[in-house]
């Protein structure tokens, strides 16, 4: 299995054209037709993934008078777990407040 195979199966189903995903392996640094290790280029083939998902994610709101209707996915929640997995930044993540106690004893 090649790299862009391994890829092009993890964002089966966000329907990106095969010239997106061309593009985001060039911009990566990643040769497509290389064979796919995931000790060695999981992390890659998933930071890759988590940018497709990033560009694919859309909260849709149509309102018409007192109706509202939210058309969403949990994509973000996708783009959460890939960062979980690498033990990187989550920008979808709550922020959790840092508490310092000084005693001034």
């Amino acid at each position: 299995m090649t790299i862009k195979e391994a890829l092009n199966t993890k964002v089966a189903p966000l329907s990106i054209s095969d010239t997106a995903l061309d593009l985001a392996l060039l911009e990566a640094g990643l040769d497509g037709s290389s064979d796919y290790s995931p000790s060695t280029d999981g992390k890659a083939v998933d930071m890759v993934w988590a940018g497709l998902l990033l560009t694919t994610i859309q909260v849709v709101e149509v309102r018409e008078d007192d109706v509202s209707i939210k058309y969403s996915s949990d994509l973000r929640g996708m783009y959460s777990a890939i960062m979980r997995k690498w033990f990187l930044f989550d920008c979808f993540a709550p922020l959790k407040p840092t508490v310092r106690q000084v005693q001034p004893w």
